[in-house]
């Protein structure tokens, strides 16, 4: 593809080929036998898979180009090193089915695999007939085999009500707390604070890695000592994995559906972990999962019927004293205490306060239809527009109070490409509940470990 488009900036009459999926598929069938003649011992899907990725980075790439992508900047899709990447394949057509003894998962042209999870989950509504396999994706992480399926289901489109649908909720994340839940009922007015312990895997299992890193430097590459090495620290690292999402599932899942309104701040988290200072600091961010919650917290909404508001990200939740303002009208910010930044210091009163709880109160009391202003400003109670985005995965989103991120304006910087030009808008996930009986689909995901 780099060659040519190199061909096509020199003469602009060459004929480029085209970047979808199907002009992709032509390409390679037509260059195969020169460039691969080992094709035929492989399955096609294996090449269709790499074609699709190919299809959809290239889209990616060309809307980063062009401004019309949010995030970071995207570079021309590059080859990816097969010792860092997880080996996988995506099956979209043969034989895929869950057996009936549910244990059991055909593949096409690799066949029946066993499975170690129960697939009743799916089984039931493949047996019914309410659901259907779009695609089975078979990869290799951690020295195991996973099969993921994608399927459609049909459901009934009256969403399930919240348990508490007149309860705001306020939700901190952070490092020391896996999250900080702060709650009011607009009816009774009733206030509540809740506290998630963070399980931080990474660091309970730090010393083990360090021990099997030590052990793995010590074996002769090649040996079998070498091999169970390895396999060691691979274990370590899976339970790390499999730990930190599932505490993040099962947040997620209590907050929507028991809250009407949910209220998250958006976090560059990729920006943390690139921020200079101790390693520790750096370590402690990937530890926390932040990035999770956000997408998890947006399809999970939508299926309950709630609402999910991302505050800006820029808003000083952390810093704004919750309560306080000054003698002129403006906000009150707090100050450290010392070396312990979990408690600040209100400069008015002298109260003494906890740094992820007062963060999670002023998110709850972020207005539903407010813009972040510059700091020092009322800004919560300046009311303006939102933007409506869509209720599928989006970015990463947490507080950075939690994260200890400096305060700036909201008018600060420049334009970024791609990027809403004005950063002080606050995003809106809005989640309605339809009440009408047609039916609609929707799409979900298994993640299911083979054993080979």
């Amino acid at each position: 593809m780099k060659a040519d488009l190199d061909a096509k900036a020199v003469d602009p009459g060459h004929e480029s080929v085209g970047w979808d999926l199907g002009s992709l598929r032509k390409a390679w069938n037509r260059a195969k036998h020169e460039v691969a003649p080992w094709w035929a011992a492989n399955s096609k899907e294996a090449y269709s898979s790499g074609l699709a990725d190919l299809a959809r980075a290239l889209d990616n790439w060309s809307a980063s180009k062009n401004g019309t992508r949010r995030g970071r900047r995207m570079g021309f899709p590059r080859f990816k090193s097969a010792r860092r990447d997880a080996g996988r394949v995506r099956f979209t057509t043969g034989t895929m089915r869950l057996e009936d003894d549910r244990r059991t998962i055909t593949v096409p042209v690799i066949g029946p695999l066993r499975s170690k999870e129960n697939t009743r989950r799916v089984q039931r509504h493949l047996s019914a007939g309410r659901a259907r396999i779009l695609n089975m994706t078979l990869s290799q992480r951690w020295g195991r085999l996973f099969v993921s399926i994608s399927y459609a289901l049909r459901t009934p489109a009256t969403a399930p009500a919240v348990a508490r649908p007149t309860v705001i909720a306020g939700v901190d994340l952070g490092m020391r707390t896996l999250a900080t839940v702060a709650t009011v009922d607009t009816i009774t007015g009733e206030q509540t604070i809740t506290e998630y312990p963070n399980p931080a895997p990474l660091k309970a299992t730090l010393a083990a890695r360090r021990r099997a890193g030590r052990q793995l430097s010590r074996r002769i590459p090649g040996s079998r000592g070498h091999r169970s090495a390895k396999a060691k620290l691979t274990r370590l690292d899976r339970r790390c994995v499999h730990l930190r999402r599932e505490a993040a599932h099962q947040l997620t899942t209590e907050l929507a559906g028991s809250y009407g309104r949910i209220v998250i701040e958006e976090l560059d988290v990729a920006a943390m972990k690139r921020s200079m200072g101790r390693r520790a600091y750096r370590r402690a961010v990937s530890d926390a999962a932040m990035g999770l919650v956000g997408p998890m917290l947006a399809y999970k909404t939508a299926r309950h019927g709630a609402v999910l508001t991302v505050a800006d990200r820029w808003f000083p939740s952390s810093q704004i004293h919750h309560g306080c303002t000054t003698p002129d009208g403006t906000e009150c910010l707090l100050v450290g205490k010392g070396r312990i930044d979990k408690l600040l210091v209100c400069p008015l009163t002298g109260e003494v306060v906890d740094r992820d709880r007062n963060a999670a109160l002023n998110l709850r009391d972020w207005p539903d239809d407010a813009s972040c202003g510059p700091v020092g400003t009322t800004a919560p109670s300046v009311p303006g527009p939102t933007k409506q985005v869509g209720t599928g995965h989006g970015a990463d989103t947490g507080t950075s109070g939690a994260g200890g991120a400096s305060i700036r304006p909201a008018h600060a910087g420049r334009k970024r490409r791609g990027q809403n030009p004005n950063p002080a808008r606050g995003r809106r996930i809005m989640c309605a509940t339809q009440t009408h009986s047609t039916a609609t689909v929707r799409k979900g995901r298994l993640e299911t470990r083979t054993r080979g």
